[in-house]
């Protein structure tokens, strides 16, 4: 007798994070709830990512993928969901980890959403700075619910986690875009969520799922912040022309980033008189 497939892949993204990704597996393992399996997707790491990840690999739930050339966020995570085999994927960045209980968390809301509507299950998420080896300063940030594209669409907070994916939902909508200039190496939560949210709900869970770091390595210059306006700017004008060209955005600037303060709805021609 065969098991039945878990209901989860976790998926950990990995460049060069040696120094965290034990914690990230670590955090998978002590779930309480043991319906998963896990994929590590290192993308071409030059450090000892592959050592630190050896040891986990005795599990038969957990695999371990190195592609062959550095690829991007976006082209790792279109290869992990070709490898998936589970009805939802959640994606753990190499440098976070999760409360132990929010797999279980999770698996119970899915199993409420009785007619499969609902393609992203996300929750609030306690940040923590990295200092000295040390994870101080935590804070919590709270998330929303999102009842339609819009609201999401002008949303400038810190990004919505964990993102636990429908997969078919993920397959329906092309997977994760790549084919911006920049080869989905930038804001590819963002963009893979707005795909997804123009056709189908999202649900968010108001406890604490997630726990993100900052740390110098996510440090971001003066010209990476150009490239994701630059972006930011026709991702925004993009959607909103392909969902009718209803709204002009007011545009303004939040710690350097661009944000949509707000949409005006266009005024419709007036029909000449004969």
């Amino acid at each position: 007798m065969t098991n039945p497939t878990p209901l989860f892949t976790v998926v950990i993204p990995a460049y060069n994070r040696a120094k965290y990704i034990r914690k990230a597996i670590s955090s998978v393992m002590k779930q309480t709830c043991k319906d998963w399996k896990l994929l590590i997707m290192d993308d071409a790491s030059t450090d000892k990512t592959r050592h630190k990840v050896e040891r986990y690999l005795f599990n038969p739930n957990v695999q371990y993928y190195r592609m062959e050339e550095n690829s991007g966020i976006s082209k790792v995570m279109n290869k992990a969901l070709t490898m998936v085999d589970t009805p939802f994927l959640v994606q753990l960045d190499s440098d976070d980890w999760l409360p132990k209980r929010s797999l279980a968390i999770l698996k119970k809301h899915i199993l409420r959403d009785k007619k499969n509507k609902r393609a992203l299950f996300y929750g609030n998420v306690k940040i923590w700075r990295v200092r000295r080896g040390k994870y101080v300063n935590p804070f919590l940030v709270k998330h929303k619910q999102f009842n339609t594209k819009y609201q999401f669409l002008k949303y400038n907070h810190w990004m919505v986690a964990p993102r636990c994916y429908r997969v078919s939902a993920l397959q329906k909508v092309g997977g994760w875009d790549t084919s911006d200039k920049y080869e989905g190496r930038i804001m590819e939560d963002r963009r893979i969520i707005l795909r997804l949210i123009e056709r189908y709900r999202v649900k968010w869970i108001n406890r604490k799922l997630y726990n993100r770091t900052k740390h110098r390595g996510q440090l971001t210059d003066n010209k990476m912040k150009r490239k994701r306006n630059e972006l930011r700017r026709k991702t925004f004008r993009y959607y909103l022309k392909r969902w009718g060209n209803k709204y002009k955005a007011v545009y303004g600037y939040k710690n350097g980033y661009l944000i949509i303060k707000r949409l005006k709805k266009k005024k419709g021609r007036r029909r000449r008189r004969r």
